[in-house]
């Protein structure tokens, strides 16, 4: 009888510890769906991250930035749907480059193009490592 009443009171005594220790409930806005392991910005704003970085660096004009812009948020769109398929490198990721250069060469001048290849090979190293 004697330990019956102890291990009552052990267990009155330890539990209100366990109440302490409940994981807080996370705001619905926060919690993330496991089929999106890693959340990317939307389209428009990668693209317009991007296209801001090639307005400083190649000098566009406000002509040449609207058209990079609308190549480089379809670009990016037609990306993200081969990822959301299931393709990670392939075909389509060639074709979209391919693509994303002959729409460059309309748009860019000729020493633009110079600095952008100079652009693209100081990025190489870092999209190797990755």
């Amino acid at each position: 009888m004697k330990k019956l009443i102890a291990a009552i009171a052990i267990l009155l005594a330890v539990s209100p510890v366990f109440a302490q220790t409940a994981a807080p409930k996370t705001a619905p806005a926060q919690t993330t769906t496991p089929a999106a392991p890693k959340a990317l910005p939307a389209p428009e704003k990668r693209a317009i991250a991007y296209t801001d970085e090639l307005k400083t660096k190649l000098h566009l004009t406000d002509d040449q930035y609207q058209k990079i812009l609308a190549v480089n948020t379809e670009c990016i769109r037609r990306k993200d749907a081969l990822k959301a398929g299931g393709q990670k490198n392939g075909p389509g990721h060639k074709e979209i480059s391919a693509y994303r250069k002959q729409q460059f060469q309309t748009i860019l001048t000729p020493e633009q193009l110079t600095q952008l290849k100079a652009i693209n090979a100081q990025n190489a190293p870092k999209k190797s490592a990755e």
